[in-house]
This record gives structure tokens, sequence and C-alpha cells, in this order.
């Protein structure tokens, strides 16, 4: 196999996602919206956004950020948020500049405490865990590619339920060399963020979060740097709709070896678009991009913006109690971004 001419070709021939009209790319959309009546339900309190971070190991080689709520828990208040994240994952390419093989499953639990510290402060710290291997969900996946018409990605040239997490340039040089890991600790976060604008009764709410990451992933090439991110995350209101947005740049120190490669800022944004089913439930679609953290390869599959679609519900059991599931693709789907994630968060609060 000519992997050469595989990276000059793009997709062995395969049409590009831009080549299939636009109604059949937002299909998940169209599909995701139409289940769900339009009628008034009332102005309950907002629930979401659902509970997204990009999952490429491209982009993980930095901080990535999460998609979270703009208000802050009260003074004295403590919750704990516990989220699964369940990825295929599929990239396999080459050219003069490198050769990228990204084939693996991978679970992130990750597990996050917030503590309201002051009126209007809150101080968090997680834990991320990391499992991965070759799975079983490629055949699954490979057939919804296809009633979708997204392209496979190359996907039909290799075998299923394989496992590889490998950039390089082609010859002895290593940029990404992940091996595979069960429940290994992928890195440590803190945090504070403080409300700018108070989002009383769910109303507009503007916040500023800082965080610090410690990297524990087991890339071969070196041991990663610490790194953190400033973000800024807001919600508008009326009646049973909502809008949420989030907006930061973040540090990307990754290896020293591969500073050569590496931008110094990722940027990201998001938004979201909520609406109320009812007292206790809402639906959203989201949308999130974030900006390349390599350079110099040339390649959209490499050093092009992260952009994913995001789906779900999300809701409240009683006072204490929240939860949120999500759908995510890429899209478009030749971009760095992973191909298949679907997610749960189940947060509990102590006043």
């Amino acid at each position: 196999m000519d992997l050469a001419k595989i990276g000059s070709e793009g997709r062995l021939g395969e049409p590009h996602v831009g080549d299939f009209p636009g109604l059949r790319s937002w299909a998940p959309v169209l599909l995701f919206l139409s289940i769900f009546p339009l009628g008034a339900v009332g102005q309950p309190g907002p629930r979401g956004p659902l509970t997204w971070e990009e999952g490429s190991p491209i982009h993980r080689i930095a901080y990535t950020p999460s998609f979270e709520t703009a208000d802050v828990i009260a003074r004295g208040e403590t919750s704990a948020d516990l989220w699964l994240g369940l990825s295929n994952i599929f990239e396999q390419d080459s050219s003069a500049t490198h050769v990228v093989h990204l084939d693996t499953e991978r679970l992130l639990s990750s597990l996050s405490v917030r503590w309201g510290a002051a009126e209007r402060l809150e101080i968090g710290a997680r834990m991320t865990l990391e499992t991965t291997g070759g799975g079983v969900l490629d055949s699954f996946v490979h057939w919804y590619h296809e009633r979708l018409g997204f392209g496979q990605a190359n996907r039909d040239r290799f075998p299923q339920d394989q496992y590889s997490q490998r950039l390089t340039d082609g010859g002895s040089t290593r940029y990404v060399d992940l091996r595979r890991r069960t429940l290994g600790l992928a890195d440590v976060q803190i945090s504070a963020k403080w409300s700018v604008v108070g989002g009383t009764s769910g109303g507009p709410a503007l916040s500023l979060r800082l965080a610090g990451r410690v990297p524990t992933r087991s890339n071969r090439v070196a041991p990663e740097r610490a790194d953190g991110a400033v973000v800024a995350l807001g919600r508008l209101g009326s009646g049973p709709w909502y809008v949420h947005a989030m907006a930061g740049a973040g540090m990307v120190r990754a290896s020293p070896q591969l500073d050569p490669v590496l931008r110094d800022v990722s940027t990201f944004l998001g938004l979201a678009v909520e609406r109320a089913l009812g007292q206790n439930v809402a639906a959203l679609v989201q949308y999130q991009l974030a900006s390349p953290v390599l350079r110099g390869f040339e390649h959209r599959e490499l050093d092009w913006p992260a952009s994913n679609l995001v789906l779900g519900l999300a809701g409240r059991w009683g006072e204490a109690w929240s939860w949120d599931a999500s759908f995510q693709e890429d899209l478009p789907a030749d971009t760095p971004a992973i191909d298949f994630t679907v997610g749960v968060r189940v947060s509990r609060r102590w006043r």
C-alpha cells in the first residue's frame, strides 16, 4: 500500500464530506429536533449545557476545555460530578510530513468536586481516568457512517477492532505514541470559577473560569508538561429557550520534543441551544470548535480546527440530583476531532 499516495488523495478516492448535500450532513440534527414537540412548556430553569470535551488523542496532548454551566454553586455547598465518555476513534493518513494512525476505543471517566468557597466563587478539582483498547464498536460506526454518508476515512482498508495511537514524521521521529491503558490516570486538574453576573432563577449569567492541568498520560515520546486555560461561560434565556456559550484560550505545552510542531496557544468556542421539554428535562443541540494544537503539517486532519456536533438531553431529579446524556459526532468529518462519542453525567449537590 502506497501510504504517501493515500495522503495526497485524502481518503482513497472516497467522496469528501463537502460533496454530500448539506441536508444529509445535518441529518442527525434534523432527526433529533423532529422527535420533540415545540408546544408551550412554561419557564423552567436551565438544565444544560451538555457535558462535553474534545477527545482527540492529538488535541489531548494539551488542555482540553469542558463545556459547563455559567452558574457558580452557592457558598458552603458542595457538588460531585461523574462523567463517562466512550469514544470510537479512527484516523489514518500520510504525506511527506507525517504518518498518522489512530485506531482505538477509549473510555474517559472523570470525577469532579466543586465547593462554594465564597459568594460568587467556587473552587474545583477533577481526576480523569482513561481506558483504551481495540474495542468492539467499529462495525456499528462503519454502518452508521454509511447510512448518513459521512465516509469511512480509510476504515475499509484496515482490520476492525484494532489498536494504534501513533503520529510520526514518516521516519524515526515520533510525536505521539500512546500505549493501551486500563483505568490509567490521565490528568489532575484544579480550577476556580468567579461569577461576574449572577444567574438567579435561570436569568442571564456570565462567569470566568481558571484551570490548571497536570497530565499523567503515558505518551512514550516524553512526559507531558503542565498547562492551563482561562474560559468565559455565559447564558441567556427566554421562556423555555436558553442559549449557552463558551469561549477561552489555553497554553499548548505538551512534551518538549514536540515544540517544533506545537502552537503556543489554543482557542475554543462553544454554543448550545436548549429547549425545555418539561419542568425537569430539556433537549440540547451544541456545536464546539477548537483551534489546532499542531502546526507545519498542512493537512486538515492534523492542523485544522476540530469541530463537533453534540446532541442530547439534560435533566434533574429533585433538588439534589442532575444528569445529562449526549451523542457527539465530528462535523465536518475531515478534521482532527474524533469520530463518535456517547457520554453520560450524573451529579449530586449537598447544601
